[in-house]
């Protein structure tokens, strides 16, 4: 990254800005229960693609790049949600076979009711796959608006994503519990989603000279 701002520091200020989004788009789905189904709601689309491209080039202070930043993370948002619905069956069957190789694949079904998905019937663990493409997506669209290598965003935003969605429902559902709150469990689960995301997007960034 072509400013003199640190590695770990920028990294700080991109989990910031993602987790705001994130804690937004938690909000949002929450206050759409009972009826919500999945997770990828519009809105989360202009939440996130605001706060990752405002954050993602905030140490530049350059209001062009950040204005391409939004605008490229809203079309890789929009796209990524857009898409992913159409191939949400089989990518939610084939992240079910894969973790079914996991060591607790004999309690499997308790882990993913308890701890991978959010109550009511919202899925997050299982649409690891969904989560890993829509991720990738984004990466590919931040590159081309910010003008870096495309590659290293791509794999990074899909691995950032994908993990996000196994490990921080673990978290929301046991936070959540202890507090008997649901809408405390939606509000972590998304804010470290959004979080393992920008943090991972930023790593790539800080790679290249924006």
């Amino acid at each position: 990254m072509n400013t003199k701002i640190g590695f770990y520091k920028y990294i700080f200020i991109c989990a910031l800005g993602f987790g705001l989004g994130g804690l937004l788009w938690g909000w949002v789905l929450y206050s759409e229960l009972p009826d919500l189904e999945f997770p990828f709601h519009y809105l989360a689309i202009i939440i996130m693609g605001l706060f990752g491209g405002v954050s993602l080039t905030w140490p530049l202070k350059d209001w062009k790049k950040t204005a391409k930043a939004v605008l490229g993370g809203w079309l890789g948002w929009g796209v990524g949600f857009v898409v992913a619905p159409i191939l949400i069956y089989y990518l939610a069957l084939y992240g079910l076979i894969h973790l079914s190789f996991l060591p607790f694949y004999f309690i499997k079904t308790e882990v993913l009711n308890n701890f991978l998905n959010l109550e009511p019937n919202i899925g997050i663990g299982d649409l690891w796959l969904v989560f890993l493409f829509i991720g990738a997506i984004i990466g590919l669209f931040y590159a081309l608006f910010l003008k870096v290598k495309a590659w290293p965003l791509i794999w990074r935003g899909g691995l950032g994503f994908a993990l996000g969605s196994l490990l921080a429902p673990v978290f929301g559902n046991i936070i959540g519990g202890l507090f008997d709150s649901l809408l405390i469990s939606y509000l972590i689960t998304f804010v470290l989603i959004s979080v393992s995301l920008g943090k991972s997007l930023a790593w790539g960034v800080y790679k290249s000279k924006i």
